[in-house]
């Protein structure tokens, strides 16, 4: 009896400790009675049982529904985690993330709103390809993958690419943008519009070409220049013969998208040489001889032979500037006219006018001197009163000289310096030597050679008590510097 006792106790205080543990795991706090009576262990209704809000995650949709054990197993609730990839096994292999709610509701598990959250990618879906299946781009095996993507039409497309053959796209190198000619509306039929989608708008003849005729290497990088497709025709061309005349290769100067023949060129308005008067109706060999590119505007680079040939006056030998335009005009090239006044810095006046251009020009007509002296030396250097050179008179010759008249020179000696034919002094003398006694220097000057000035004795009793008189020329000219007495 005792012994059935302890066994009895021993039991009780086994069946207490396995009562105290919590078969959910150490961690689950909540008592007992909130899912289980004392009339039955087994967990009350859905309804009157455990409320899941507690816990921070709302049981909505079919999570109300599914059985506790599908995300606590073996109901131990603390190795349950609220998020998703916990419970549901990732179908995408990890490519679009474990954020299953991007895609998937509680209520279902079917995808309904991938169109609005494909517009939100780098590829938003329109016409056709919002209604294409997922697994149309994002197929891998069984599954759905949804790693970075290309938005390129060829990522998709390059199997419809190479399988079509009117025309075929592969043999003619069309390009792989697909949006060109196609649209995500309709694949069928295509369009492709050459004035929008190029630089080579279409026009004249060029409209209706077949394509190949100027993408036979291709559609991609193909040259607009008009000898790219015209070669042919430029050197075929014998009236006249492009080839042989080194024509330009630049078509549009004289043809036009419209024609091609009757091939027009308008010098004036095409090139910055205007053809007028004697240039009117020259043979374009005259002065393409080299070629029509290049060719240069000067005048010489055709009149050189007439430059060289002109004796009246020898041209060549006068060294005259070979601008003939200078002289000639395209309406005549004889009379030549020249006019110094507006053609040069130099204009002719007085007694310039008149004299014959070898005067002047004896070495040639460019860098010629306006200087007066480089065309007088020989006067100035011959002149004796006064003798230019030996007195080193400035080489300006139009200090004293006119234009109009050499002598007499217009050296106004009474406004600048001493009144010499104003005064008492008109007509006392008669050269310039008479009061500059040195030949080599206009600067020293002589006041006690002439009349009552030499004679010291009365000029010194004239001076009689004045304060710092002295007899000689600077002291007088520093009193009596317009030759008044007082």
């Amino acid at each position: 009896m005792l012994k059935l006792s302890y066994i009895i106790i021993a039991l009780l205080v086994s069946l207490n400790a396995l009562a105290d543990k919590s078969p959910h795991g150490v961690n689950f706090s909540v008592k007992c009675e909130v899912c289980h009576n004392p009339e039955s262990w087994t967990v009350k209704t859905k309804k009157n049982s455990f409320d899941h809000t507690q816990t921070g995650f709302q049981l909505i949709g079919q999570h109300q529904t599914a059985e506790c054990r599908k995300c606590h197993v073996d109901l131990v609730f603390s190795n349950a985690k609220p998020t998703c990839i916990s419970c549901h096994k990732d179908m995408h292999q990890q490519t679009a993330g474990q954020d299953c709610e991007r895609c998937h509701t509680p209520d279902s598990w079917l995808v309904s709103n991938i169109t609005e959250i494909h517009q939100q990618s780098r590829f938003p879906l329109n016409g056709q390809h919002a209604q294409t299946d997922c697994y149309s781009c994002h197929k891998s095996g069984s599954l759905l993958r949804f790693d970075p993507m290309g938005t390129e039409c060829s990522d998709c497309h390059t199997g419809n690419y190479n399988a079509t053959i009117e025309p075929s796209h592969v043999a003619s190198k069309f390009p792989k943008d697909c949006i060109l000619c196609h649209t995500e509306k309709r694949w069928q039929p295509a369009k492709f519009d050459h004035n929008t989608s190029t630089t080579f708008p279409l026009a004249g003849s060029h409209i209706g070409i077949e394509c190949s005729a100027c993408h036979a290497k291709g559609y991609t990088a193909t040259a607009t220049y008009c000898a790219s497709c015209h070669l042919k025709n430029y050197n075929a061309t014998t009236a006249p013969a492009h080839a042989a005349a080194k024509f330009s290769t630049d078509c549009k100067t004289c043809h036009t998208e419209a024609s091609w023949q009757s091939g027009t060129f308008n010098h004036n308005t095409s090139t910055t040489f205007l053809l007028t008067g004697g240039h009117t109706g020259v043979t374009c060999i005259s002065c393409h001889s080299a070629g029509y590119s290049g060719t240069s505007a000067l005048c010489v680079s055709c009149h050189l032979n007439d430059y060289n040939a002109t004796t009246s006056p020898a041209h060549l030998a006068a060294k005259f500037s070979t601008d003939c335009k200078t002289c000639h005009t395209t309406a005549a090239w004889k009379h030549s006219t020249f006019n110094h006044n507006t053609s040069t810095t130099f204009p002719l006046v007085g007694a310039h006018i008149g004299v014959s251009c070898i005067s002047c020009h004896s070495k040639g007509y460019v860098g010629i001197s306006t200087d007066c002296f480089s065309c007088h030396t020989t006067k100035y250097n011959a002149t004796t009163n006064p003798a230019h050179a030996i007195a080193k008179f400035p080489t300006t010759c139009l200090s004293c000289h006119t234009q109009t008249a050499w002598t007499p020179s217009t050296f106004n000696h009474d406004t600048q310096y001493f009144p010499i034919n104003s005064g008492k002094h008109k007509g006392k003398w008669t050269l310039c030597s008479e009061c500059h006694t040195s030949t080599t220097n206009y600067a020293v000057f002589n006041c006690l050679l002439c009349h009552e000035h030499s004679n010291k004795a009365a000029v010194d009793s004239d001076h009689k008590g004045q304060n710092g008189y002295v007899y000689n020329s600077t002291n007088c000219y520093s009193c009596h510097p317009r030759g008044i007495a007082d």
